[in-house]
């Protein structure tokens, strides 16, 4: 502490945990926002949690906003400048690099061995998480001292696999090239007189990076017209995203309806000869934002609220807690449930406005005014079930311009064919993708008959052709044996690719001699996620979300208009009332508690969520008590049919 020897002193573990949210998604600069799943995820993590023998392991938690969230102009003339630079950094993602950097500046002041490490991200910010993954797998963690010089090593990093603009990235490696020489430097870790390579901690495990719908990062966006791929891999690719046998455990949450051809997603693909890594890359209904969170209409009472967002969070905390042993904080689950409940039950309790194209909910401007236009008796109620309300198509304004592609589950291949982490051959390398079984919810008969003639009703352009099938046998493949449900699609066989020039010219030249054989077809297969099962130690899961659907009813309803309470209650007297579980009853003891304590912390004048569930939406409530009541009865029973294998 003074500079003179003294007796070692070792500190015990930690886990660092770096959320690096998504562009224009900031909830820490002070401006009125709806805060996304990572800055939700963030706050959730607890300030320590137990280690394997019941010490006590302190987690740290460090939350980047994402790019082109600066507010630091003040005038008029400022603003619009500071207006006119976020949508230039947020469009291009300029200001990743600095995230990356950043990130890992934070790792490097913290992290001994022993540490652990979680790395989590939302759009740009996923690929901000999995960038630094990456850099931290291929370069190391170097000692504090060295960061004054920082500079010239994120140089040599960069020029790692000598990228020119006309030429494709070379393979990455785990071998950090530097020019090295003889140093002398101070610190506890550091040795005098020693390469500077060796001032690296090297092959330094991460626990988790876990990432919602991860979006091509950096340049200039892909449209109809011209694919800058090429461009921005030689400018910026030597970036390593892909998942590195250092990384125990991969997550990512993809949205199946996102369609702008600027946001194609960037899936992980995992080399065969990785058996150190274990992911799970799992497709919701929605789009881009409705899988990360955050969506600006939330704001404006439009769309579903953060309904499905609450879906995927609940799906990646519950792999993180099966996986791992990084700990949430019992309150803050209990709170993100219980927002969930009174969410899907205000959206129960909303009308579509009548001839409103755009699908807006009439209510009024404030809790003291009318509602502005009539309920549409077709469109009674703004909620489906398990999670299922009305989502905005994201292809509006100028990013009509780019043009749209759908995507396409179970289809995608590695870009980098030369890249030797991700494929040394095409064909090597597995996706691990799963179809959330909510997307089976939604396409059942039984949420069809209900809600198919509305605006709830659910068509996925991501899954034409596709079936839902149980312990399928392949036509093709007799042999291969699956057993589980599966969503499988008959499509064209891969076939490899023409050896020379003269081989696709002979190829060629055929065509208009013999008549061209018939072409191949298989199935690809994926796998429907299963759900983690109930356990006393796992309350708040994703199966617990699913009963928030006949549990609303009974909840606390905390702020809305007193109308609705009143409504509701006289609805339940006409109702035979439902048995409940022990775990159902223990969910409700929590959803009490955590009433409790937000009306307690709440800031009611101000707060976004909490001041739009007084504004009544009034018309049509035995119809809305009905539907929701009938949703319950729905959701119950496709929960039982999940766990019998039934589809």
């Amino acid at each position: 502490m003074n500079g003179l020897p003294g007796p070692e002193i070792k500190r015990p573990p930690r886990r660092l945990v770096l959320c690096c949210d998504g562009s224009w998604q900031s909830s820490n600069h002070g401006e009125k926002n709806i805060a996304s799943n990572i800055a939700k995820l963030s706050r959730a993590i607890g300030n320590y949690g137990l280690g394997p023998n019941g010490e006590i392991i302190q987690q740290i938690v460090y939350y980047d906003a994402g790019v082109g969230t600066g507010t630091s102009a003040t005038s008029t003339t400022g603003k619009v400048m500071a207006g006119i630079q976020k949508r230039w950094e947020g469009g291009f993602g300029r200001g990743l690099e600095e995230n990356v950097c950043e990130g890992y500046n934070f790792i490097v002041n913290n992290w001994l061995p022993g540490d652990e490490i979680y790395i989590f991200g939302f759009s740009r910010g996923a690929y901000t998480a999995r960038a630094l993954a990456g850099m931290i797998c291929n370069m190391g963690i170097c000692f504090p001292d060295m960061m004054d010089d920082w500079w010239a090593m994120y140089e040599v990093y960069k020029t790692r696999k000598e990228i020119k603009k006309e030429e494709k990235p070379m393979p990455p490696t785990n071998e950090w090239k530097g020019t090295f020489h003889a140093i002398t430097t101070s610190g506890a870790y550091a040795q005098p007189k020693v390469e500077f390579k060796d001032h690296f901690w090297q092959n330094v495990p991460i626990e988790v990076v876990g990432v919602f719908d991860t979006v091509g990062a950096l340049g200039m966006p892909n449209n109809n017209w011209v694919d800058f791929s090429d461009f921005n891999e030689a400018e910026y690719g030597f970036h390593d995203t892909n998942v590195h046998p250092q990384i125990k455990y991969a997550f990512h949450a993809l949205a199946l309806d996102e369609h702008r051809k600027a946001f194609e997603p960037t899936l992980w693909h995992l080399p065969k000869e990785n058996d150190k890594t274990k992911l799970f890359q799992c497709w919701f209904p929605g789009y881009h934002i409705n899988v990360g969170g955050g969506s600006d209409h939330t704001a404006q009472h439009y769309g579903d609220l953060e309904s499905m967002a609450s879906l995927s969070l609940a799906w990646m905390i519950d792999q993180v807690r099966r996986w791992t042993s990084l700990e949430f904080e019992d309150y803050a689950l209990k709170r993100l449930y219980y927002n969930y409940v009174c969410t899907i039950f205000d959206l129960s309790r909303r009308s579509f406005k009548l001839g409103d194209s755009r699908r807006h909910y009439n209510f009024g401007p404030t809790d003291k005014e009318d509602a502005i236009g009539v309920a549409d008796p077709e469109n009674p109620t703004a909620y489906g079930g398990w999670g299922m309300g009305y989502r905005p198509d994201s292809l509006e304004g100028l990013m009509k311009m780019a043009g749209s592609e759908v995507r396409t589950p179970g289809q995608y291949k590695p870009k980098k064919k030369d890249d030797g982490l991700v494929a040394s051959q095409p064909g090597e390398t597995n996706t691990h993708e799963y179809i959330h079984p909510v997307v089976a919810y939604a396409l059942g008969q039984a949420y069809q008959d209900a809600n198919g003639k509305t605006a709830l009703r659910y068509e996925p352009s991501a899954l034409d052709g596709f079936e839902r099938v149980k312990d399928p046998v392949d036509p093709y493949k007799p042999n291969d044996v699956r057993i589980g449900i599966f969503w499988r699609k008959e499509v064209d066989a891969d076939e490899p690719e023409p050896s020379s020039y003269a081989k696709k010219g002979w190829d060629y030249a055929k065509s208009f001699i013999w008549t061209p054989e018939p072409t191949k077809k298989n199935f690809i297969y994926i796998r429907e996620m299963p759900l983690w099962w109930d356990r006393r130690d796992n309350y708040m899961n994703e199966r617990d979300y699913i009963r928030a659907d006949w549990l609303a009813f009974k909840a606390p309803k905390l702020g809305f208009d007193h109308s609705v309470e009143k409504d509701v209650a006289a609805y339940l007297e006409t109702i035979q009332d439902s048995e409940v579980t022990p775990r159902e009853e223990q969910l409700l003891e929590f959803l009490q508690e955590a009433a409790d304590k937000t009306y307690s912390s709440i800031w009611k004048e101000k707060s976004l969520t909490y001041t739009l569930r007084g504004r009544p939406s009034p018309g049509l409530e035995q119809q809305k008590s009905e539907r929701m009541q009938q949703t319950g009865e729905r959701t119950r029973q496709f929960l039982a049919d999940l766990d019998e294998d039934k589809i």
